[in-house]
């Protein structure tokens, strides 16, 4: 499985463990946003005491789970299979 992230061309220079402050900037997503999504379960994350923190491979492969991937798209003369 490919763990990079297009938008990021350092990605790999990321320490494997990001904050909250680091997912913003990664993600262009607030902070308040990205706590949301942790209380909700929607993003992994791990606890360490009251602190959160994201693994950026898993947050890469959550990423690419999520990624829209477009139907080809069909002409009116095409044939669908």
């Amino acid at each position: 499985m490919d763990h990079s992230v297009p938008m990021l061309a350092n990605f790999e220079a990321l320490p494997e463990m990001l904050t909250a402050k680091d997912l913003e900037a990664l993600l262009q997503i607030d902070r308040k946003t990205i706590y949301a999504y942790v209380q909700k379960g929607l993003i992994p994350h791990s606890r360490i005491e009251s602190n959160v923190r994201f693994s950026k491979h898993q947050v890469a492969r959550w990423l690419q789970e999520r990624s829209f991937q477009p139907r080809p798209v069909y002409g009116k003369s095409a044939k669908r299979q």
